[in-house]
């Protein structure tokens, strides 16, 4: 017998207070001789043999029916024997981390085979389910064998735990006694990271005994800059298993670079800073790959750049901004001259898209100001000036992740009706940073006096991005992990992939990310937008595997849930939870007679008492 809520057992101490209490009830008095009344003795030995009797009786009844329900209350599970579960749920774990080689076989294709034993071992269950890591769920035998034949590993951890729950909602609302939950897993860390919560149902969980070779994956790659020029870098971060690992960059065809990255003495992450040259024009997919390891599908990743000249600029915004831009200049960043041309200008001043566009320098020139962005058609407008030191708050990190950058004086920025734009940075309340196609807003004027971006270490570099991605109309690329919510650029229509096979419409502001590893584009119409850079689960590529010690504490402790690393074992307890049986609705008829019983013999007893205290009074 297994119990599901063990902690209710201690409600059996309670079977105490009816000893303490009988105890408590018990006559103790001196003996004083009457007699007058000793003529009654007779009947007094024998009224208290029955009370005696009586008051035993009833201390039993009381004692069995506090352990009854404290039993009840335990959850009582009577296993006897074996059975096909009536109704039965199985969690099949195809994440990203069971394609790890083990003896040179995917970890999955062995889940797969233990999913397949047990689904043939089941065959006379009323009802049975399959839930992969993903959550999708396949009912019935058909579907469940067809599932088992082409199940692949998803491109991230998934999500087991809402599986679980999912397999344990199914199991409940059969209606059967005789349900179960069977999870096969690899055991990754990474994916069992929250407690399931308390349940009745029964879990059967198997965690084959294997230990995956080490595996070296890429875990970060991040192209500097955006718009290659055609010079460029990857900052590339890999995991490494041995003292170098090999990598290969190109786009397309094109191999741009070969090398290795060498780790340093007693670290397992090593990093390279790979100075590179774009090949080609426009958005390019930069394909970087490392020499093969246990885990093979994070042996590589794409991250999305921008091949081009480098972009013509025009300024007008005061001295810190010509510094950046002819520092700029000299790098190779930005062009003196040339096809596109970018204007950094006060908004009065500015002719032409695409600009970066900036407040007048006081109050007065505030109407030419939304005067000339409603001629532009941008739908945003500069408000009243505002004085003040406040910190400015970037919600997309285009400031290089800089925290204390100030605003002293700046113009709140107020969309008109139906207008498009992605906030970048906030002054308390107030946008003051807002990007669209090809123009982005500054609430403040670039000099020290108004704000403190100009003077800080993050300003060239954010300009040159800025500057980068208006010559474009693009946004910056984003990198987001398959599954993860990715947000629509303003403007943004449809989703697609570099190859165009994959096609999803925007739809409200977030979305997952296309399970699929690879370059994708928002759109509108036939312009580019933005770019996603749709990499592996980070976490997954890392290992580890949870001892059963965390395991049993995740899916609520070895009262719920039984966990085996032999197949055969683990067949043989998901039959067994099959011939398992609550008994609680025994227990608690059983407890009710008790109840009745009590009520019965005290009732009938003091019947007896009554007519035994008239006959000694007749008698006196």
């Amino acid at each position: 017998m297994a119990f599901l809520a063990p902690l209710w057992l201690s409600l059996a101490v309670l079977a105490a207070v009816p000893v303490l209490l009988h105890l408590l009830r018990r006559n103790i008095s001196s003996r004083v001789e009457f007699p007058a009344v000793r003529y009654l003795q007779s009947a007094e030995r024998e009224s208290s043999r029955d009370v005696r009797a009586k008051n035993l009786w009833l201390l039993l009844l009381r004692i069995l029916i506090i352990v009854l329900l404290a039993f009840a209350a335990a959850r009582p599970m009577w296993t006897r024997g074996e059975g096909t579960p009536r109704a039965l749920a199985i969690v099949l774990d195809n994440s990203l981390s069971t394609t790890a080689l083990v003896g040179g076989t995917p970890v999955l294709d062995r889940l797969t085979a233990a999913a397949r034993d047990l689904r043939a071992a089941s065959a006379a269950a009323e009802r049975l389910w399959l839930i992969t890591a993903d959550g999708t769920l396949y009912t019935g035998p058909d579907a469940i064998d067809a599932a088992l034949s082409r199940v692949i590993a998803l491109p991230h951890a998934g999500q087991l735990d809402a599986a679980v729950r999912t397999a344990i909602a199914l199991t409940q609302s059969s209606g059967s006694d005789g349900g179960a939950v069977a999870i096969i897993t690899d055991g990754q860390r990474t994916s069992w990271q929250t407690d399931l919560p308390a349940t009745a149902a029964r879990l059967r969980v198997f965690v084959p005994s294997l230990v995956p070779l080490p595996n070296g994956a890429i875990l970060s790659a991040v192209a500097q800059p955006q718009w290659w020029t055609p010079r460029g870098t990857l900052e590339l971060q890999v995991q490494a298993v041995r003292d170098s690992t090999a990598y290969r960059i190109a786009i397309g065809d094109n191999t741009l670079a070969r090398g290795v990255i060498i780790r340093n003495a007693g670290d397992s992450v090593a990093t390279a800073r790979i100075p590179l040259v774009g090949a080609g024009t426009g958005w390019q997919a930069l394909e970087i790959s490392i020499e093969p390891s246990g885990v093979g599908a994070d042996d590589h990743a794409i991250v999305p750049i921008v091949v081009g000249n480098s972009p013509a600029v025009r300024e007008s915004a005061g001295e810190y901004a010509a510094a950046a831009v002819s520092a700029l200049r000299e790098s190779g960043r930005v062009r003196a001259g040339g096809d596109v041309t970018v204007s950094i200008a006060p908004a009065a001043a500015v002719t032409a898209l695409p600009a970066l566009i900036l407040p007048p320098s006081d109050a007065g020139g505030l109407a030419a100001a939304n005067s000339n962005l409603a001629r532009l058609g941008i739908p945003w407008r500069f408000e009243a000036e505002q004085q003040g030191a406040q910190v400015v708050r970037t919600l997309h990190g285009e400031l290089r992740g800089d925290s204390v950058v100030r605003a002293m004086q700046w113009y709140p920025l107020v969309a008109q009706p139906g207008a498009i734009g992605d906030t970048i940075a906030t002054v308390g309340a107030s946008v003051w940073m807002v990007r669209g196609p090809k123009w982005m807003l500054v609430g403040s004027p670039l000099n020290p006096a108004a704000t403190t971006l100009p003077v800080r270490a993050t300003f060239v570099p954010w300009l040159a991005d800025a500057l980068s991605n208006l010559a474009s109309g693009t946004t910056v690329a984003v990198h987001a992990t398959a599954g993860n919510p990715i947000t629509a650029p303003a403007g943004a229509t449809e989703l697609r992939s570099a190859a165009g096979t994959f096609r999803r419409p925007v739809s409200g502001g977030s979305m997952p990310a296309p399970a699929e590893h690879g370059l994708y584009f928002w759109t509108r119409g036939t312009d580019i937008v933005g770019a996603v850079g749709v990499s592996l689960d980070p976490g997954e590529p890392l290992l580890g595997r949870a001892t059963v010690a965390e395991l049993t504490s995740r899916f609520g402790g070895t009262d719920r849930a039984e966990l085996n690393m032999n197949a055969a074992a683990f067949l043989r307890s998901v039959r067994q939870s099959g011939a398992s049986r609550p008994m609680v609705v025994p227990l608690l008829l059983l407890a009710l007679l008790a109840v009745l019983a009590e009520a019965w013999l005290s009732g009938r007893f003091r019947t007896r008492a009554a007519a035994g205290t008239d006959s000694l009074a007749r008698t006196a």
